[in-house]
């Protein structure tokens, strides 16, 4: 969906009518004209070899946690936080949405006191990442307020009271406001761009940014945040704000900070994202769109090699495979979609192209759903597994794709190859990727600029002989293979020599269903399904498979069904639990249960 419809939700606002807005906001063909991007110079850029990981609702607590700890030896070098302000309280939403994550991006001060820590916290964690080598990026909401009651006062999650047009703890009253009184409008026609930048969006109050007053109190809360140590801001619905003001805005925070900016365009309609490029990076949408579209829709995967500007991308770009708002909808892949969300990430991370923001949030059973919370409404800190936090950065997909961006940076894709759903490419003479996104096996020698030598690859921890100016490798259906000069160590089972061999009675399963052993440690993916966990069904309804865990090592883990449609089938019994041996192998020989 192209617009911002089904981020925030007037507390009166049912679905009914939230998808007749939707429906109102489908472009049509119009002519108009676009201004001319901005001239002045954009804010810092990220380099080549940077990789952001989107947290999600994580608490301040477990993204510090996170930081000095799976986090802290992976590629990654930024974090980037859900919005940090204070916000409405869980119960004040749409009737039956209480406690929506969309809570967040409806701002009543900006305290930095929310569902997800206190300010404290978030100067801790902070510090906590950038003692890590990993700095902080903060979604911030600064185009509108809260949805508030134009007949009762009501409260934010600190205590500042606040009502339509009126938030005095942000300083803010009506003449801070567009069109207030009689000449209240909501955005119904995208393509005005008045109606779309002056106007509310589903009763969300739209700040006047044309006046310096307003551009000030924005400014000082940035600076604030700044003080606290964030490096940059990804800047929500900046489309609804006029590039001129954003800019302006951007011009009073302090030094040159990392902007990325929210601007989802459509064919036809009047604001586009080349007006913003001039303030920083703008978010691609299409890119995540043709991910799903390459990797698991009609379109070949192996076109991939080429993606960028020529297919018709804003540049600076900030790329990801979903965020918060597209993983709940249709267009983009999200967790459910298994090894293919996977393989998309580790191509967005192995590709040059845009400034990559991977993902990583919680289960959800609804669009609304919140985060798991505390009884006091606070969200609980992150724990991964079934209905809990995805922990998919835990993968070597993402976080060893990291470490293969960070080491690949600023060289050329070179030796591409690409046959139906598979492709492969290096990055100069520094490292190479294969992925395998088809549903068969493929094994070829491929050309290469890598120097001879033995290579651990990133996803498995198999080694990878170079030689001569090529190496052959076997690539598993829906898997990939990453080596780089320099890594010894890899993802996956890290090449260690202790292992597990399973046996397992899986019945239930269908054509194209896959059986997985997942759980708590990096080489049963962290709750998430890897190819160095995955187990072969030739011996059905037996399921086999050997995995490399170091000797010593406990370990927490489930069965999984991974359907065709990418969708998890768990056990339905508490995590089981085991220990590898000093020596020799550990069998598990045991039966799916479901009692």
């Amino acid at each position: 969906m192209p617009h911002h419809l089904r981020r925030r939700a007037l507390p009166a606002l049912g679905a009914t009518a939230l998808a007749a807005l939707i429906a109102a906001a489908v472009p049509t063909a119009q002519a108009d004209d676009h201004p001319a991007p901005l001239e002045a110079a954009p804010a810092a850029a990220l380099t080549g070899g940077d990789a952001i990981l989107n947290m999600f609702e994580w608490n301040w607590n477990s993204i510090a946690a996170e930081c000095e700890g799976p986090l802290a030896d992976s590629g990654y070098t930024y974090v980037q936080t859900s919005p940090p302000n204070e916000h409405i309280r869980g119960d004040d939403t749409t009737p039956g949405e209480a406690d929506a994550w969309y809570i967040h991006y409806q701002p009543v001060s900006y305290k930095i006191e929310s569902r997800l820590g206190t300010r404290a916290e978030y100067q801790h964690m902070i510090a906590t990442c950038q003692a890590n080598g990993i700095g902080v990026i903060a979604d911030v909401v600064i185009n509108h307020m809260a949805a508030g009651s134009a007949t009762e006062a009501r409260t934010g999650w600190a205590g500042s009271s606040y009502r339509q047009f009126d938030y005095p703890a942000a300083g803010y009253d009506a003449s801070d406001f567009h069109n207030t009184g009689s000449a209240y409008c909501e955005i119904d026609d995208y393509q005005d761009r008045n109606e779309v930048q002056n106007c509310h969006l589903v009763g969300l109050n739209d700040l006047d940014t044309s006046q310096a007053d307003v551009r000030e109190t924005i400014a000082a809360y940035l600076r604030d945040l700044q003080s606290l140590g964030v490096a940059g801001f990804r800047v929500d619905a900046a489309k609804h704000m006029a590039a001129t003001d954003l800019a302006a805005i951007m011009d009073l925070v302090d030094g040159d900070p990392y902007i990325v900016q929210e601007v989802i365009g459509a064919p036809g309609e009047p604001i586009t994202e080349a007006e913003y490029t001039g303030i920083g990076d703008v978010q691609e949408f299409s890119y995540a769109y043709d991910l799903k579209n390459h990797i698991n829709g009609g379109a070949e995967a192996r076109h991939l090699t080429t993606i960028g500007t020529g297919w018709g991308y804003t540049a600076p770009a900030g790329v990801f495979v979903a965020n918060h708002d597209t993983e709940r909808g249709t267009q983009t892949m999200n967790y459910q979609y298994g090894q293919d969300y996977l393989l998309a990430e580790a191509f967005m991370l192995a590709h040059p192209f845009g400034t990559p923001a991977s993902y990583t949030g919680y289960e959800f059973t609804s669009n609304h759903a919140a985060p798991p919370l505390n009884p006091d409404g606070t969200v609980a800190d992150a724990v991964c597994g079934p209905g809990a936090f995805t922990c998919l950065h835990r993968s070597p997909y993402l976080s060893g794709m990291a470490g293969f961006r960070a080491a690949t940076a600023g060289d050329a894709v070179v030796n591409t190859w690409g046959s139906g759903d598979a492709l492969a490419f290096g990055r100069g003479d520094t490292g190479h990727v294969v992925v395998n996104a088809g549903a068969s096996a493929i094994t070829r020698t491929f050309t290469t600029a890598l120097p001879n030598g033995s290579y651990t690859d990133v996803i498995s921890g198999s080694t990878v002989t170079v030689s001569g100016g090529a190496f052959t490798a076997t690539v598993a259906a829906k898997t990939a293979l990453a080596i780089y000069v320099g890594n010894g160590s890899g993802g996956g089972n890290g090449g260690t020599k202790d292992c597990v061999t399973v046996n397992a009675t899986v019945t239930g399963t269908n054509v194209g269903d896959e059986v997985y052993v997942v759980g708590s440690i990096p080489q049963l993916g962290n709750w998430t399904a890897v190819s160095s966990a995955h187990l072969s069904g030739a011996s059905y309804p037996v399921w086999k498979g050997t995995i490399s865990v170091p000797a010593g090592t406990t370990f927490q883990y489930k069965y999984v069904i991974v359907r065709a449609s990418g969708a998890y089938t768990w056990e339905s019994i508490g995590n089981r639990t085991a220990t590898v041996p000093a020596t020799g192998c550990l069998d598990l020989t045991q039966t799916w249960n479901t009692a």
